[in-house]
């Protein structure tokens, strides 16, 4: 049973909900005791603690540490759904009243409560507090016995109860100090259980109950099976550790399998994809509702059963085994014990490629920026990526991405844009799109075989369009921009694709996100110039009065089409459906605010380099 849940607070119509909880504390001790609890039985200190050693001989220091945990546990939740009951003014004054029953009881003489603090919302998000003379460690200090661990298991269970009732919250409390470790006092730190981490994290697991005759039935019953089984396991095992120790293919589990149990078999991965299967395999069913987390035996339909267990490494279940059953058939013993040690041995293999992959993709990172930062010489480049295999002579397409951040997310950006490195690398290999991401200046590169990619999204646009859209949705809504590069004939032109990246990305905008070098035209010259600066006082210089003067944009637009039309009033008025008179108007206040003559053809060629630049850039609809 899973205690460490904190309870709805049910059934409390007793307790007047006028009654204030400041005012409870008021009253004498035994009033307020009788409103909180119908029968108390009182039990000495000295006989807890005989109990307690008697149970830690009996069952062990962990066991006895739950038990009493899970006791403290039950004795103060019923105070902490009582308090709920009363009018209280915020979940200070909550936190505040468990201190004062632990003294009303007898606990501890002092409670201090050194530190709280709140989360965003309000709630309590951390508390430090302080025990003085803790009842629990009383026969240590009469002993003057020093431990190396807290005591006051009792203790942390009536503030984990009581906190995670009266918050509604699970409170996961663990002891930092102890008096009868040789400190001072009693520490406290009280916590939600999703704060906690690493082994801290762990201490929530003496909130199980757990059955030492249940387990000791499970063990026996464990041990006869694998008697019964052992020898009929024996040869299907030792072929699984031959298989593992050669070929290390999935393939060939699914057929011993196959051929020792006669049943359809099949290993899928944790998004539910089939990776390996048997004949007779056929799968109309809907996978990711059978998860589980041990070997089950699951009723698909009428006439169709799966045996059904998890593939674990790294903590994770990263993917499942199974056995399809026909009809009436049920699975036998000896089916349980080869499925599970098929899961270990997949388990096995898939780790190994997982530590392969995580290997090749360290090595083309690092050689991606060996190329970038021209480390490597043409000969040297080529052979390492015929060793990856990565064709040198074929076509070659970039990406560099950019992700727009925040001041309050520099504490983890590099995190973040590993997190976003995994993800390409993961969308790259689920479509088998030859390519490799490496990250440079807070970027991320991608380089990709232009071939592999055709084979998949025949539309390159397309494909970069979809590769955004979920860097956007599986990495939190951040907000994505990518350089396009043009797409080269050999993979010594990386560092000149890289460059045309950031070119691109020069122009990016809020309303721009995907960026193509090749739409950049000429003015892709001036977009190389790394300071913005330099190209702002560029275009200033040559539009800045017409910027100024035009609002309504009318004289810019005017002036675009007279140039595009080969500087030809007659065919500017057409395009535009313009009166002549009007045209010549309008462009002879374009040149007074210019200071150009519009027949100068290489004054107008500036001019239209700085008109496409501010196109390029968003600013204008032009």
């Amino acid at each position: 049973m899973d205690y460490f849940k904190p309870k709805e607070c049910m059934g409390m119509s007793m307790i007047p909900k006028k009654n204030r909880l400041r005012d409870v504390f008021e009253m004498p001790k035994e009033q307020t005791m009788k409103m909180f609890h119908d029968r108390m039985v009182s039990i000495p200190v000295p006989a807890l603690s005989d109990l307690k050693r008697e149970l830690i001989a009996s069952i062990g220091e962990e066991r006895s540490k739950g038990v009493f945990i899970r006791y403290g546990w039950h004795t103060d939740v019923s105070e902490g759904e009582k308090v709920r009951n009363f009018e209280w003014q915020d979940e200070t004054e909550l936190v505040e009243a468990g201190p004062k029953f632990h003294v009303m009881h007898g606990h501890v003489e002092k409670v201090v409560i050194d530190d709280i603090q709140f989360d965003d919302e309000g709630h309590t998000d951390f508390i430090k507090a302080l025990w003085y003379r803790s009842y629990e460690v009383e026969k240590y200090k009469q002993k003057n016995v020093v431990t190396d661990k807290p005591v006051c298991h009792t203790l942390c269970g009536y503030a984990s109860g009581y906190l995670s009732t009266a918050l509604q919250r699970t409170i996961l409390v663990k002891e930092t100090k102890c008096e009868a470790m040789g400190h001072d006092h009693c520490e406290i730190v009280c916590m939600p259980l999703e704060k906690w981490g690493g082994e801290d994290r762990d201490e929530h697991k003496y909130y199980q109950s757990s059955s030492m005759i249940e387990e000791l039935d499970a063990v026996t019953a464990k041990l006869k099976e694998e008697r019964d089984y052992l020898n009929k396991a024996h040869d299907v095992h030792k072929q699984l550790i031959e298989e593992l120790l050669s070929k290390q293919e999935l393939q060939k589990i699914i057929d011993l399998l196959y051929d020792t149990t006669g049943l359809p078999t099949f290993i899928e991965n944790d998004k539910h994809r089939i990776m390996a299967q048997s004949a007779e395999v056929e799968i109309d069913f809907d996978l990711s509702s059978f998860d589980t987390e041990t070997t089950s035996f699951c009723k698909i339909s009428e006439d169709t059963a799966m045996l059904r267990t998890p593939i674990l490494f790294e903590n994770k279940i990263k993917g499942y085994c199974s056995f399809i059953y026909r009809g009436s058939m049920q699975p036998n013993d000896l089916e349980f014990m080869v499925i599970d040690q098929a899961s270990l041995t997949a388990s096995i293999v898939l780790l190994n490629e997982n530590i392969k992959i995580q290997t090749s993709q360290n090595i083309r990172r690092g050689f991606l920026n060996d190329i970038l930062d021209n480390r490597l010489d043409k000969e040297e480049l080529y052979k390492v990526a015929s060793y990856l295999e990565f064709e040198p002579e074929s076509d070659y397409l970039m990406l560099t991405f950019e992700r727009a951040i925040d001041e309050d997310e520099l504490s983890y950006e590099v995190e973040l844009n590993e997190k976003f490195l995994r993800f390409i690398n993961f969308f790259l290999q689920e479509r088998r799109i030859n390519g490799f991401a490496s990250q440079k200046s807070g970027q991320i590169i991608t380089v990709i075989d232009h071939s592999s990619l055709k084979a998949v999204y025949p539309d390159q646009r397309a494909f970069i369009e979809k590769i955004l859209k979920d860097c956007s949705s599986r990495l939190n809504n951040h907000t994505f921009f990518v350089g396009v590069s043009s797409v080269s004939d050999t993979i010594n032109e990386l560092p000149n694709l890289y460059r045309e990246t950031l070119t691109a990305l020069n122009v990016k905008s809020d309303e721009k996100h995907i960026l193509y070098y090749n739409d950049l035209g000429v003015e892709s010259i001036l977009f190389q110039i790394s300071d913005n600066q330099i190209l702002d006082r560029f275009v200033e210089n040559q539009l800045g009065e017409l910027l100024q003067d035009d609002k309504s944009q009318e004289l810019i637009s005017t002036l675009k089409d007279y140039i595009e039309n080969g500087m030809n009033i007659n065919a500017t008025a057409k395009a535009i459906s313009m009166s002549i008179s009007g045209l010549r108007y309008r462009l002879t206040k374009v040149s007074d605010l210019l200071g150009v003559e519009l027949d100068d053809t290489k004054s107008l060629f500036s001019v239209y380099m700085a008109l496409n630049v501010l196109k390029a850039k968003g600013r204008h609809d032009l």
